[in-house]
């Protein structure tokens, strides 16, 4: 195997260990956790009996705490209005792990009868009150509710102790009280603001209130209902129902539309809305209801149209208003979010702990034990426990899945921790075969160092045989005084070639010449003239013939005095020593092409030779002694090996 390819196997497997032992840190890692998770979890589950045990404790400590409370202020109210009754008593007990209270009257004999069965209405009016208040107030929302005939059954002799009791009750609990009711107003107590319904549903029923005194009773920023007014709602074309703080009476005849305000509350807080809350006729019901800092709540039913409700909140100036960035202006079936959360008139446990239904007074009494402790908040009375217990059901859940899962986890890590239980041992394998790895490529780096060197001796030598034979060539050249020789001896030639040539010139001409005056010999003698009809024509060509005459004569005599043009031999000596003289010129040319060549070539052989030496510090690349560049061409001998050059 090369060493290059024995490097990238090494590094390969190296890479591979790499990935395999990180795998078996983070399965390692993995079990290490759940080991901790798994025996954490043990732990709490060997606890459970012991905790469960103690928050039941706790629980039953709490609520025993609250029923007393309860028991004594329900107590209070039936002894209030029904004197001489039997103390209710409240029981709590558990099923399925869920707080239930069972409500009752202790008798003499220490047994139990139950409120709704055992006894009278008047019975069941008071303590369904009683009952109503504790949830309003432990529900911690709205501090409102509407009753309607919550003293149906109570004899009117005991009347106006009802309403004390409900006046003292929202005195102390900071409630606001509407109690629609039959009884006449002589039964109501003095704190009550009674209301009174008139007219009739076919022409419009009315309501006649303390309108100024409820103004009155107000500043603008309490908490409370100013006042209901409805408009197009059933009986109802246009009248409004003041309210005061604490206890509101709505008193009439019956079925004159008394209910109709509770149906009305129902509508905007519940959602309780149909098409037969429209008074007939209309194109929809309006109900509007004042609220603190003059704000104006709407609802408003529109059969057949889209959306049929439609909830608004208004600020004085009739703008709506915006809530936390919320505009409060909402349509659909729903109660809007906005209104539960501005007013706190909503459903607890799915009962209607704020405004009671007329046809269903009694309130909590016909539930089942889990749900009259809920809406009480029994079980939030001591909130925190039963938190608590939920969380530990939810632990123990959870930690008997850690256990399970975790072992289960653990099992599987261990299967596939096993393949690497040799990965130290393959580890340090590795790295011997890189190691190995690395000497041979430094071995194989030498090698190529070493044939770098014998290619460029050899490249030397033969640079320096090219240059002998250059300087051969150059001793071999004629000496400078032959040149100059030659020199001169061509420029003769090429003077005498030049001779020759006007020569040649001049005997052309004397030929010419001769052949002219030997044309002009032969002319005919002058004509003599005869007279013509026109002198004057004839003399003038006479005149341009004398002429002509004349001047051909004068040439004539001219050329006769120049000798016969000369014969040239053609290879005579001066045409051959200018041959001779032209074959010099070229071989001193191509003579002096070679001596730049080999001048060239010997300056290229002694700068690579300087350039050899200077990377070998001054030492011949082959031996190691030290050598010059002139000597390294032409004398250097070879001794031992220089230590470096090993």
């Amino acid at each position: 195997m090369a060493p290059e390819e024995a490097a990238q196997a090494a590094e390969r497997l190296a890479r591979a260990l790499g990935l395999a032992e990180a795998r078996r840190a983070a399965l390692i890692e993995e079990r290490d956790a759940l080991i901790r998770s798994v025996a954490a979890a043990k732990g709490r589950l060997d606890l459970r009996d012991a905790i469960e045990a103690c928050l039941r404790d706790l629980q039953q400590e709490v609520h025993q705490r609250s029923l007393a409370r309860f028991e004594t202020l329900l107590s209070a109210l039936v002894q209030e209005v029904l004197p001489g009754e039997k103390p209710v008593s409240l029981d709590l007990t558990t099923e399925r792990g869920l707080p239930a209270l069972d409500i009752g009257l202790l008798r003499p004999d220490g047994g139990r009868e139950d409120v709704l069965e055992d006894n009278g209405g008047a019975m069941t009016n008071v303590v369904g009150t009683g009952l109503r208040l504790i949830a309003v107030v432990k529900a911690g929302i709205g501090r409102f509710i509407a009753l309607d005939e919550a003293d149906c059954w109570i004899a009117p002799d005991r009347v106006p102790a009802f309403y004390r009791v409900l006046e003292d009750g929202a005195a102390r609990l900071g409630l606001q009280c509407l109690a629609i009711s039959h009884h006449d107003v002589s039964g109501f107590g003095p704190a009550t603001q009674v209301s009174r319904i008139g007219g009739h549903p076919g022409s419009g029923v009315l309501v006649d209130g303390p309108a100024e005194a409820c103004a009155a009773a107000w500043s603008p920023g309490d908490p409370g209902f100013r006042f209901i007014r409805l408009v197009d709602v059933q009986g109802f074309a246009d009248a409004t129902l003041p309210l005061g703080p604490g206890v509101n009476a709505l008193v009439g005849p019956n079925n004159r539309g008394k209910s109709t305000v509770i149906r009305a509350l129902r509508a905007v807080f519940y959602g309780e809305a149909r098409d037969g809350l429209v008074r007939a006729g209309a194109a929809a019901a309006r109900i509007e209801i004042g609220v603190a800092g003059g704000r104006l709540l709407r609802f408003v039913r529109r059969p057949k149209r889209s959306p049929v409700n439609l909830w608004s909140l208004h600020e004085p100036d009739g703008s709506v208003a915006v809530e936390n960035g919320t505009h409060c202006e909402t349509g659909g079936r729903d109660v809007p979010d906005w209104v539960d959360r501005l007013f706190g008139i909503t459903r607890v446990e799915d009962l209607e702990v704020h405004v009671a239904h007329q046809k269903f007074p009694v309130f909590l009494l016909g539930e089942k034990a889990p749900k009259r402790s809920a809406v009480l908040s029994i079980g939030r009375e001591a909130g925190y426990v039963r938190d608590m217990q939920a969380l530990q059901r939810e632990r123990i859940a959870e930690d008997q899945r850690v256990v399970r899962e975790g072992e289960r986890r653990l099992a599987v890590l261990g299967e596939r921790l096993a393949p690497f239980a040799d990965l130290d041992a393959l580890a340090a394998a590795v790295a011997d075969l890189r190691r190995a790895a690395g000497t041979l490529a430094r071995g194989a780096g030498r090698l190529r160092a070493i044939e770098a060197r014998a290619l460029a001796l050899a490249t030397l030598a033969a640079g320096r045989e090219a240059a002998s034979a250059r300087a051969g060539a150059v001793r071999a050249l004629p000496p400078p005084e032959a040149v100059a020789e030659l020199g001169r001896t061509l420029a003769e030639a090429r003077h005498r070639e030049g001779l020759a040539r006007r020569l040649t010139a001049a005997a052309r001409d004397l030929a010419a010449a001769h052949a002219r005056r030997t044309a002009l010999a032969g002319l005919p003698a002058a004509p003599s003239l005869r007279p013509s009809a026109a002198p004057e024509g004839h003399a003038a060509a006479l005149a341009r013939l004398s002429g002509e005459l004349t001047r051909a004569r004068g040439r004539a005599q001219a050329l006769a005095d120049v000798p016969a043009a000369p014969v040239l031999a053609p290879d005579g000596p001066a045409v051959g020593l200018a041959a001779r003289l032209s074959a010099l010129a070229d071989r001193l040319a191509a003579a002096h092409g070679r001596l730049a060549a080999a001048q060239a070539g010997l300056a290229e052989v002694e700068t690579e030779t300087a350039a050899l030496l200077a990377r070998t510090g001054g030492r011949c690349p082959a031996c190691g002694g030290p050598a010059g560049a002139g000597a390294l061409l032409d004398g250097h001998r070879h001794g031992p090996a220089h230590p470096e050059a090993a």
